[in-house]
C-alpha cells in the first residue's frame, strides 16, 4: 500500500532521530523546558505562515516535493554542524526545537496528503493499517539507534534524508479521491498568509477540533510532567533513566502496531463503538490516569512501583493515540474540503498542538507554584479531561460511526 509505505518513511526518519532530541530535553531539564516550548510554538505560529502561504502558491502536487526538501537541506546543515561541533549546547537546544516544528509538519502534510485520496468510508478501513506501517518506521528508527547509532548522530540525520526523500517519491503515486481545487482565489498575501484562520472562522467543526486537540495534548503534557517527577523520585541516574524510557518505547510501539493492524478497523466502524467512541474515550482514560498517578503519589497505589504506573499509563495511552485516536481524527477531517485539509488541519496538528503542550506545561507549573501538594496536583486536572470527553462527543455525529 503506498500511503502505508510513505507513513513507513516518514516515521522512520522522525524516531531514528527522536532518541538525541530526548538526549537534548534531559540535558535542558524540565525546570527549563517549558520556556523552550514556548518558543517552539512562536516559531510554529512564524512557520504556519509561510506554510499557508506556499500552498497558495505552489501545485498541490509539489507540495510534499517542497516543504520535505527544505527539512532535508536542514538536516545536512545540523548533519554538518553535530560533525564540525559534536558538544555544542546551542546546536543541540536548537535542534530541540527544530525537531519539534519538524516532526509536526512532517506528520501533518502526510496526513494532509493521505486524507485528499480517501473518503471517509475508506478511511475508516485503511487509516489503521496505514498507521500501524508507520508503526514499523518508527520501530525500525527506534531500534536502529539501539543497536547501531546511538553515537552516530550525523550518520542518523543522513539516513533521515533519505528516508525523507523516499516519502517525496511515493507521495507522488498517491491518487486523489477527487479532483484537486484550483490553488489560485487568494488575492493579496494576507488573506494566504492568514486563510487557515478564515476557514477556523466559517466551520464549526474545524473550531471543534482545533479546541479538541489544545485540550488533549494539554493534557499529554501535564501527564508527561507528572511521568518524569515519578521517574526522578525513581533514579536521577540519566543511564537509568533513558533506560526507561527506551524500555516504555519497546512496549508502546509493538502493541500500538497490533493494535492499528489488527483492531482499529474494527473498532472505528463498529456501530456500538465507532469513532464516537474513541473521540469520547480519551478524555476518561486521562482521568484514568491521573487518578492513578495521584494515588500513587499519595502513598496509596504501587507506593514502590512508579516505573510500573510509568509503564502502564505508557502502554495505555501512547497506543491509544497512536493507533486509535490519531485515525479516527483524521477519518473526520475527510469530511473538510480539500483546502481546509491543506491548510486548518495542518495549523491545528502543528501550531495549536504545540501550544497546547506549552500550556500543559504551564498548567503543571502553576498548580504546583499555587502550592497544591504533588500528590493532589493530578486531580485538579481530571475536570479538564471531563472536558475533553464532552468536546469529543460533540464532534464525532453518531452517523459516522455507522458501518
Amino acid at each position: 500500500m503506498v500511503g502505508g509505505a510513505f507513513f513507513f518513511l516518514v516515521l522512520f526518519s522522525l524516531f531514528v532521530m527522536r532518541p538525541f532530541r530526548s538526549a537534548v530535553a534531559a540535558q535542558i531539564g524540565t525546570s527549563d523546558l517549558t520556556y523552550f516550548l514556548i518558543i517552539v510554538v512562536l516559531v510554529m505560529l512564524l512557520a504556519n505562515g509561510i506554510y499557508s502561504l506556499i500552498v497558495s502558491r505552489i501545485p498541490e502536487r509539489k507540495l510534499v516535493l517542497c516543504i520535505y526538501s527544505f527539512f532535508i537541506l536542514n538536516l545536512f546543515l545540523y548533519a554538518l554542524g553535530n560533525y564540525i561541533f559534536p558538544d555544542s549546547y546551542w546546536i543541540g537546544v536548537s535542534f530541540y526545537v527544530w525537531y519539534n516544528v519538524f516532526n509536526f509538519f512532517v506528520v501533518s502534510i502526510f496526513w494532509a496528503r493521505t486524507i485528499n485520496c480517501f473518503n471517509p468510508e475508506d478511511a475508516t478501513k485503511y487509516f489503521g493499517v496505514i498507521s500501524a506501517c508507520g508503526s514499523a518506521g518508527a520501530w525500525v528508527g527506534s531500534q536502529s539507534v539501539l543497536f547501531f547509532l546511538s553515537d552516530l548522530p550525523v550518520v542518523a540525520m543522513l539516513l533521515a534524508s533519505l528516508a525523507l526523500a523516499g516519502g517525496i517519491f511515493i507521495s507522488s503515486q498517491l491518487k486523489h479521491e477527487a479532483p484537486s481545487e484550483n490553488n489560485k482565489e487568494s488575492t493579496n498575501i494576507i488573506s494566504e498568509l492568514t486563510e487557515q484562520f478564515a476557514q477556523i472562522r466559517a466551520n464549526p467543526l474545524i473550531r471543534k477540533l482545533l479546541i479538541y486537540a489544545f485540550i488533549w495534548t494539554c493534557l499529554a503534557t501535564a501527564l508527561y510532567f507528572f511521568s518524569i517527577e515519578i521517574i526522578s523520585a525513581y533514579t536521577n541516574d540519566a543511564i537509568k533513566q533513558r533506560e526507561i524510557f527506551a524500555l516504555a518505547d519497546s512496549i508502546v510501539t509493538p502493541l500500538s502496531f497490533f493494535i492499528q493492524l489488527l483492531l482499529a478497523r474494527v473498532i472505528l466502524r463498529t456501530q456500538w463503538l465507532g469513532i464516537r467512541f474513541v473521540i469520547v474515550a480519551y478524555g476518561f482514560l486521562f482521568c484514568l490516569c491521573f487518578l492513578a498517578i495521584s494515588g500513587h503519589l499519595s502513598n496509596l497505589l504501587l507506593t514502590s512501583s512508579g516505573i510500573v504506573i510509568f509503564l502502564v499509563i505508557s502502554a495505555v495511552m501512547r497506543p491509544f493515540e497512536y493507533a486509535l485516536n490519531k485515525p479516527a481524527r483524521e477519518s473526520i477531517y475527510t469530511s473538510l474540503g480539500r483546502r481546509e485539509k491543506y491548510k486548518s488541519t495542518v495549523f491545528i496538528d502543528t501550531f495549536v498542538n504545540r501550544f497546547g503542550d506549552a500550556s500543559g506545561g504551564l498548567l503543571f507549573n502553576a498548580i504546583i507554584l499555587m502550592g497544591i501538594s504533588i500528590a493532589i496536583a493530578p486531580l485538579a486536572i481530571i475536570p479538564v479531561a471531563g472536558y475533553l470527553s464532552f468536546v469529543g462527543h460533540k464532534i464525532a455525529p453518531k452517523r459516522q460511526t455507522a458501518v
